[in-house]
């Protein structure tokens, strides 16, 4: 037996050592073989299916081996190590972390992972998605990596003789321009495509690591031929001039609630509900303006649906899984149905019942016209649902207060992002969890039928808010415009046989009034059409972008000039602007209304911060260093113990950080031992409130 097992681990040794001869000798054809082999893999990974991956591989092969020359070109920078086993492995990891990456966000979401997601993923994001038991997995896993990575570098081995340089360089540009040449081939020939508005369908279609890598380099627009002034004026001499209604013409408050993977669960085909899961909304449908709205994304990419709708653009000409909100809309004002309102004197206001810098809004909105942004950190009385996401019912009172509390402008535009609906959406019953609708099966599986009752309650609450807000704007009386639409589908696979509507990028939207407007026959728009269509019902007829949407959407050469237009506004010189300035960021306020401190108090050990607008969020911070420790006892008071070593000049404010550990806003600062005194029942207040704190703890 000794014998036999001596004899096989010679005979493997002896492979092995063959194989890295032939490595060292011909470094790049092995690198070769290894990127097809890689490319298979990472394909596999990505339909979540061998079977798939070799058809791909079959149907179109051209494609597949270009994708495998693009992992060629990393694989062959191996050849400028002496370590050339470590230079393998080490450009190979990323391609492969990569496809494993993507195989597990299409787990949960159908849009593949681009670059951009780097960007805005968050550690709360992988609380949410992934069980105790995978983040445990995912941390050993990448503690594991970084230690083998780091021993195969003290004792791999090391290739025999010196590194021909410039040889090897050679063959990478080689492989280099190899790659540049067949990408101008490919997209000439159109057998590669550089407009990604079906994401999924790209990515299937031309292989993950050629999407991916144009996720990295392919950002923005590309420069329409021929831009110019008289290109631009060409355009805006097709467009009707600007109208408004009549002084005496009804102008009212124009609420726009994006809900988050909200469709009407009766679109569902064969699934039955013990009761109607949106009894509000199939209302709205029968009585007033209703329709479907194609949306740019399924079953993510929130943000994208809400470019389109805010700005009247779309994310055709971007690139591969961009999201404008992280690239340019960090910098660029432009045209947006919150500016073109401000222009008729309305109030701004967004609402977000997330933290306020996920996909950065609390830098973009100000480059959209927006006032003041309320989201999470200045919300008070939250609850969630089982994967710790907000409950829409929350924003009732924020638009009322939103809607009640600026005093500047006579009408108010609410723009609200809500995100309830969000996925993930339980495989099985949550334990504990009682359900107020029941779905018989149907044609699903017990996976999916659990996951679709779970996504149905939580859009028959939602359903729900709907109606409360509604009855509360009947209460308030005063004219009002409410516009609903679903964001995108929610992530749960259907594919367009499924649904009633019968395409996976279709929602549907629905518009309240109560000014007597009358009911539009139901139609299917893109969604940067929402925002002109509404604008036109009410005879707001503004702005250059928003006129070209209402008057040329059948128009054969619109595309190409909304591209223009487009491009002109985030990238170009403004043409179509009345002036190269016109559009300005607006200095906006974080929360409805504002945080302050009026005076501190100390009494005992306890810091005593008295003032407005404080969340179980809120932070003290002294001479700009956050302490530990802040409770709030109620919006108007926090309190912090054990500072008996404050002294007099210590700089007091209170800020609202968010969940990636930034602060949205500070207030002012006010001096320790230098504020005005308050009034005496306020320093009793405190005394009350000190009992109070200690009677709790």
């Amino acid at each position: 037996m000794i014998s036999v097992f001596k004899s096989v681990w010679k005979n493997i040794r002896k492979f092995f050592s063959g194989l890295y001869r032939f490595i060292e000798n011909h470094t790049l054809i092995f690198c070769a073989f290894l990127s097809i082999v890689e490319n298979f893999i990472i394909e596999a990974l990505s339909r979540r299916s061998v079977v798939e991956a070799a058809r791909y591989l079959v149907s179109n092969p051209v494609v597949f081996l270009y994708n495998s020359l693009i992992i060629l070109l990393f694989l062959s920078m191996s050849l400028l190590f002496r370590r050339r086993i470590f230079g393998i492995v080490l450009f190979s990891l990323p391609w492969l972390l990569c496809g494993a990456i993507n195989s597990a966000v299409l787990s949960y979401r159908v849009t593949p992972l681009g670059a951009i997601d780097f960007q805005i993923v968050k550690m709360s994001l992988i609380m949410v998605y992934l069980s105790k038991a995978q983040r445990i997995m995912l941390y050993v896993g990448a503690a594991l990596m970084v230690v083998a990575i780091v021993a195969l570098w003290i004792l791999g081995p090391k290739i025999s003789g010196k590194i021909n340089f410039g040889r090897n360089v050679a063959a990478i540009v080689g492989v280099l321009l190899a790659v540049i040449l067949c990408t101008n081939l490919g997209l000439n020939f159109q057998a590669l495509g550089n407009r990604f508005g079906d994401l999924p369908g790209a990515y299937n279609k031309y292989g993950f690591v050629y999407c991916f890598s144009s996720s990295v380099l392919d950002t923005g627009m590309d420069k329409p031929a021929g831009y110019g002034p008289e290109m631009v004026q060409e355009v805006l001499d097709t467009l009707p001039p600007e109208s408004v209604p009549g002084e005496d013409a009804i102008k009212p408050d124009i609420i726009m609630i994006q809900l988050e993977s909200f469709i009407d669960p009766n679109l569902i085909k064969n699934a039955k509900f013990s009761e109607n899961p949106t009894p509000v909304f199939t209302w709205l449908k029968e009585n007033y303006t209703c329709g479907a709205l194609h949306m740019p994304s399924y079953g993510g990419g929130t943000a994208n649906s809400e470019f389109e709708v805010l700005t009247g653009m779309t994310m055709e000409p971007f690139g591969a899984g961009e999201y404008p909100y992280k690239t340019i809309m960090l910098k660029a004002n432009c045209e947006s149905i919150a500016t073109n309102l401000k222009e008729l004197g309305y109030g701004t206001h967004a609402i977000h019942n997330h933290t306020g810098n996920f996909y950065d809004r609390d830098k973009v909105y100000p480059h959209m016209g927006f006032d003041s942004f309320q989201s999470i950190e200045y919300m008070n009385n939250i609850e969630r649902t089982s994967y710790g996401w907000c409950k829409d019912k929350i924003l009732t009172n924020e638009i009322l207060t939103a809607m009640d509390t600026d005093p500047e402008h006579e009408q108010q535009f609410v723009w609200v992002v809500s995100v309830q609906g969000h996925g993930k959406y339980p495989s099985e019953p949550i334990e504990g969890l009682d359900l107020t609708l029941t779905m018989e099966r149907g044609d699903f599986s017990d996976e999916r039928t659990s996951e679709i009752e779970y996504y149905s309650n939580m859009v028959y609450e939602m359903d729900a808010f709907v109606g409360d807000l509604i009855s509360k704007l009947e209460e308030r009386g005063s004219p009002t415009v409410l516009v609903l639409y679903g964001d995108h589908l929610p992530s749960l696979d259907f594919t367009a046989d499924e649904l009633e509507l019968g395409d996976i990028y279709t929602t549907e939207y629905a518009i309240w009034d109560n000014i007597g407007l009358q009911k539009q026959p139901y139609q299917k728009m893109e969604s940067n059409f929402l925002s002109g269509y509404v604008t036109s019902l009410l005879g707001y007829n503004v702005g250059v972008i928003n006129r070209l949407n209402q008057s040329c959407g059948s128009d054969p050469d619109y595309e190409e000039k909304l591209e223009l237009l487009q491009y002109d506004s985030l990238y170009g010189e403004h043409y179509s602007w009345p002036d190269p300035d016109y559009y300005q960021a607006t200095d906006m306020r974080m929360g409805t209304v504002p945080v302050t401190v009026d005076y501190v108090t100390l009494i005992g050990e306890n810091l005593y911060i008295h003032g407005s607008g404080f969340t179980d969020k809120s932070a003290i911070y002294i001479n700009g260093e956050k302490m530990t420790g802040t409770k709030k006892l109620s919006s108007s008071c926090l309190v912090l113990s054990g500072m008996s070593s404050i002294k007099k000049g210590d700089a007091i404010q209170v800020g609202q950080p968010s969940s990636k550990r930034e602060v949205l806003s500070y207030t002012g600062e006010v001096i320790f031992g230098a504020q005005v005194s308050p009034p005496e029942e306020d320093v009793e207040t405190s005394g009350d409130e000190a009992s109070g704190l200690d009677s709790a703890a």
